[in-house]
């Protein structure tokens, strides 16, 4: 078997959002976000500019401010109880409108999941992004790929990992497990057919 040196597998796993953007045109100008955030709130529960709480449905809350002035934004994680695979992002505006939003993978890798909106500080739709347009083999498919597997892959260890790659190298993913102590398995899928393209592994520090 090919081992990956870890440098590289680390610029997989943290590639770039460019890397598997996809942009599409606007379709609805007109369209407007309601979402604000609430600063009152934030500034009398923070400390060290961070703040998060618990929902009654179990869903953590993480909110942390970034930057000053005119450069200020809010980020907010929301992030559900397993056995979700998806946490939501956010930012918003320095006057608590909307910014950004959209889906990450909670696991390794956190790769953006269909499609991310941006709205200007005034409410309004800016652009879209669909990153999962690229990938005609979905994250759906691939989590029946696992399932067939010989190996039983957990979803949910904090050794394995799912990422995804859409620039000239090509349009894959990327699934890393440990196997064994010391080793990680990392499964390369073509991110249109589906056909497993590599098998390899590389050695890991276990903690």
């Amino acid at each position: 078997m090919k081992i990956i040196p870890i440098i590289t597998l680390i610029l997989i796993l943290f590639s770039c959002n460019g890397q598997e953007e996809s942009k599409q045109k606007i379709k609805n100008q007109s369209e407007m976000t309601t979402e604000k955030f609430d600063i009152e709130t934030f500034n009398k529960n923070k400390v060290n500019n961070e703040y998060s709480f618990l929902l009654e449905s179990g869903k953590k809350i993480e909110q942390m401010q970034a930057g000053d002035g005119e450069s200020l934004i809010y980020i907010e994680y929301e992030t559900p109880k397993d056995p979700e695979l998806f946490y939501v992002y956010k930012e918003y505006h320095n006057n608590g409108v909307l910014k950004l939003k959209g889906e990450r993978f909670k696991q390794g890798g956190k790769f953006q999941k269909g499609i991310w909106k941006k709205y200007n500080s005034n409410s309004s739709l800016s652009e879209e992004i669909d990153y999962d347009k690229p990938f005609k083999f979905t994250f759906e498919q691939l989590l029946e790929l696992i399932k067939k597997e010989k190996d039983t892959i957990n979803l949910f260890d904090k050794n394995t990992s799912i990422a995804r790659r859409n620039d000239s190298e090509g349009t894959d993913w990327f699934i890393t497990y440990r196997k064994e102590f010391g080793r990680r398995e990392v499964i390369k899928v073509d991110g249109v057919t589906g056909e497993i393209l590599e098998r390899s592994f590389y050695p890991h520090e276990d903690n």
